[in-house]
């Protein structure tokens, strides 16, 4: 159910964010913390595009949650800084996804994260990923 099945193997999700003042300290740099939170709107993005809506009835109930994340910060952002997280599939199993961050300014990497996530039936349980989203992620490269 992915909206552009035009889209190649490989290619790299890319969600653009702008640093807002709320996000930042009393220096102008961005909390650690908000990379995790510009990580999970591109991921909510990209799965939206991939046919996680609650309008699905393949997805109906199903949910997504966080397994482990580990992140590595290189350089920081700050307020009204342009940044882009981008977003690749390493894996897509069954009923596991790991995911691959980097979040850039220009051509600067700011930070990597790696996430596994699990997709879960409304019981809270693991369960299949949808076929369609699978196949979306599978079509994801690993930004490098």
């Amino acid at each position: 159910m992915c909206s552009d099945t035009a889209r190649p193997d490989g290619w790299v999700h890319r969600y653009p964010v702008t640093v807002q003042f709320d996000e930042v300290d009393q220096y102008g740099i961005v909390h650690h913390t908000r990379y995790l939170v510009y990580c999970e709107r591109a991921r909510v993005d990209l799965m939206g595009q991939l046919g996680m809506q609650p309008d699905n009835p393949e997805v109906e109930g199903m949910g997504l949650i966080v397994v482990s994340i580990q992140m590595k910060f290189l350089e920081s952002a700050r307020f009204l800084d342009e940044v882009v997280v981008e977003q690749g599939c390493a894996r897509a199993g069954v009923s596991r996804v790991e995911l691959v961050y980097r979040i850039l300014r220009g051509e600067t990497v700011l930070a990597k994260a790696d996430l596994v996530l699990a997709f879960v039936g409304p019981d809270g349980r693991p369960c299949r990923a949808p076929d369609s989203v699978r196949a979306g992620l599978q079509t994801l490269g690993v930004p490098q």
